[in-house]
């Protein structure tokens, strides 16, 4: 891979913090020990042990040495600032849906809205606690593992001009990393070697047969002092992701928590340079009977120290294939039929699409998130707690 010299000026991260913050220990998978072959299967049944540990009790995972070159990764993060900080009048040209998530139809499919379509979503768009509303921007990018699609969408020429490298990235994740993770999935679960990645691999230039999500560019600015307060420093309200997996590039901004599944305690995701932090999705955690844990996570104000920066982060939100139904018996693993991981009797039968769809539009709601507390409104689909606060549904 040639690493290619940003023409926009660097995006600068804040400093690690000094302050005394607990980072919880979290689970790290070294890519660079996974090998293929025969031969790698010692190798690999190692990685999938440390993995299942991390992904039924805590949902969240680093990955480090994943192979990507970091030079690639910040050259990205400089294209995306330069995105999402054009003038308003010309992200007002390409949003992803409304300016406000009320304003996206859950009636209307064809219309992804602010959260999943394709474009910007401006600030303002999701409702919060007391009244307030998020003080975030994101860039979505559609269709990049389609090269014959991905140039459809109404995007901004910079955009346009930059596709292919944006591309690159995320077809690495999905058909590098994710495969990777794949292969470790179906070992924990006692499947044949290939079964979860069936449920995720691409048909070329044809989404609906295929795996895949989209990719995101996240910049939070920051809260006023009055919205902070009214939120009790939260930036990003607590939610599941309605993804199968999540990646994410690791940030030295001390924000990222997520609320253990064990004593409900919120806990500080910390930092490791190049690496990734990855989580368990909702769908995921569908397929598995709730073996594998999508943990609610937010984002809330910085220490004292790093105060007064921006934090952006890449992230690919990667979803089962559209047909696919997100329960236990897509993956028919006799561990989970032996541990005793099955549908539960609320759950109706329901696809990836359906779920993306009603999910993606819930978020930021204020039918859903306008309520004083931390946890949003209880919200089912088809039996299913739309946040996975409790995770007993």
């Amino acid at each position: 891979m040639a690493i290619l010299a940003s023409q926009f000026p660097p995006f600068v991260h804040v400093q690690p913090t000094k302050a005394d913050i607990p980072f919880v220990d979290l689970g790290v998978i070294d890519l660079s020990k996974y090998a293929e072959g025969p031969e790698g299967l010692p190798a690999r049944l190692a990685l999938a042990e440390e993995l299942e540990e991390a992904v039924r009790t805590q949902g969240f995972f680093f990955i480090i040495n994943h192979g990507y070159p970091q030079e690639k990764i910040d050259s990205l993060l400089a294209l995306s600032q330069a995105i999402l900080d054009l003038p308003q009048e010309v992200k007002e040209q390409h949003l992803a849906g409304s300016l406000r998530s009320d304003d996206d139809s859950f009636a209307d499919p064809k219309k992804l809205g602010g959260e999943r379509g394709a474009g910007f979503k401006p600030r303002k768009y999701w409702a919060m606690q007391r009244g307030v509303r998020d003080n975030i921007e994101h860039f979505n990018w559609r269709d990049l593992l389609h090269p014959a699609l991905m140039h459809q969408h109404n995007y901004p020429p910079i955009v346009h001009e930059h596709l292919e490298e944006v591309a690159e990235y995320y077809r690495y994740l999905h058909f590098v990393v994710l495969r990777k993770l794949c292969v470790l999935f179906d070992i924990i679960l006692e499947v044949d070697d290939g079964t979860t990645w069936k449920l995720l691999d691409v048909v070329e230039n044809d989404p609906a047969q295929s795996g895949g999500g989209f990719g995101r560019a996240m910049l939070y600015h920051g809260m006023s002092a009055e919205d902070e307060e009214k939120t009790q420093g939260t930036w990003l309200r607590g939610h599941s992701d309605g993804s199968a997996v999540t990646f994410l590039t690791s940030q030295p901004m001390a924000s990222l928590q997520f609320r253990d599944y064990h004593d409900g305690q919120w806990k500080f995701v910390g930092y490791k340079p190049g690496g990734l932090v990855v989580n368990v999705g909702d769908l995921l955690e569908f397929l598995t009977g709730s073996y594998f844990k999508s943990t609610i996570h937010r984002v809330v104000g910085p220490p004292a120290d790093q105060r007064g920066h921006r934090r952006l982060g890449l992230i690919y939100f990667c979803d089962t294939k559209p047909g696919v139904y997100v329960d236990p018996e897509s993956l028919n693993s006799p561990k989970l039929e032996r541990l005793g991981y099955v549908r539960p009797p609320g759950w109706e039968k329901i696809t990836t699409r359906q779920w993306a769809e009603f999910k993606g539009k819930s978020f930021g709601k204020a039918v859903v998130n306008g309520n004083e507390g931390d946890e949003p409104k209880p919200f089912y689909i088809a039996g299913r707690l739309a946040e996975r606060w409790h995770q007993k549904v």
